[in-house]
Formats: C-alpha cells, sequence, structure tokens
C-alpha cells in the first residue's frame, strides 16, 4: 500500500488569486474537489450555511481570517508525483498549503527537491514534512508543529 509524503507551507496571504496561482502550476490538468458540499463551521452538527461551490466558501474564507476549515484536492493528472492538495484555513488569518506525493521518505533528494521548489514558489518561511500527518488549526501551532518536524 503507498504512503504519503506530506510537505506543509504556511502563507501569510489567503486571497483566491494565491490559491489559483498555485494550483495553475502544480495542478495544470485539474483538480477534483473531494468532498460534495461545504457546510459551514466545518463538522458543526448545525451548520450556519451549507456551500455547494468550493469557490464561494474560498471567498468566503479569504474575507473572514478568524475562520478555520480544512479542503481537499486532488490531482487530476494521475502520472503527477504530487497527489493530493490541502488547504488549511487557519483561525488566525494565514493558510497552510499541504501536498501529498508518493513516498515515505521525506529526506529523498526527490522529495527534498519538491520540497524546496513549493516552498521558494510560495514564499513560505515555515515549512516541513511529515508522513500522512495533518496540519495544526493555528500558525503558532503549526510553528511548533514543524519544530518536531522535518525541515529542510
Amino acid at each position: 500500500m503507498s504512503q504519503y509524503i506530506d510537505s506543509y507551507y504556511l502563507v501569510e496571504n489567503r486571497t483566491l488569486e494565491v490559491i489559483n496561482t498555485f494550483f495553475s502550476k502544480y495542478l495544470p490538468s485539474g483538480k477534483e474537489e473531494l468532498a460534495m458540499d461545504y457546510p459551514f463551521p466545518q463538522y458543526s452538527d448545525t451548520p450556519q450555511t451549507i456551500y455547494h461551490s468550493v469557490k464561494e466558501l474560498l471567498l468566503y474564507l479569504g474575507n473572514n481570517p478568524d475562520s478555520e476549515y480544512i479542503i481537499y484536492f486532488k490531482n487530476k493528472d494521475e502520472l503527477s508525483e504530487i497527489k493530493q492538495i490541502v488547504l488549511q484555513y487557519t483561525d488566525d488569518g494565514k493558510l497552510i498549503f499541504g501536498v501529498s506525493s508518493i513516498g515515505n521518505d521525506p529526506s529523498s533528494s526527490k522529495s527534498i527537491q519538491l520540497f524546496r521548489e513549493i516552498k521558494n514558489f510560495l514564499n513560505s518561511h515555515n515549512a516541513c514534512a511529515t508522513i500522512e500527518e495533518p496540519p495544526p488549526t493555528n500558525s503558532l501551532d503549526f510553528v511548533d508543529f514543524c519544530d518536531e518536524r522535518y525541515r529542510i
């Protein structure tokens, strides 16, 4: 069974423009949403609203910096080394990009090359890699999370 290396990148800007630029570069063949709809707040038994479009949700989250949410996308290009993208909106106005690729060694030269490329592209100052582990929902917790994980 395949295992995933998850690399995470904290960024200050959570606008739709930043996200679309990232998707254009790293998922040029397109993405598949892994949810049918998006209740808000996430995991609530009684959501305030349900978004039926990920774009509506992304716009809302971009304009509401205290709102946290995690969204998963599958890469439509099955031959790409990037298999999945995670967007973790933090409760303190930041965004964590997550990139999942097949592998079990974050220190492999292939993993390091992809990690550095994405880190530079996103201009992220806090980033790390781990094996199949979700990121925290707060940027300060994320920095601590990375201090205990593989930093490149």
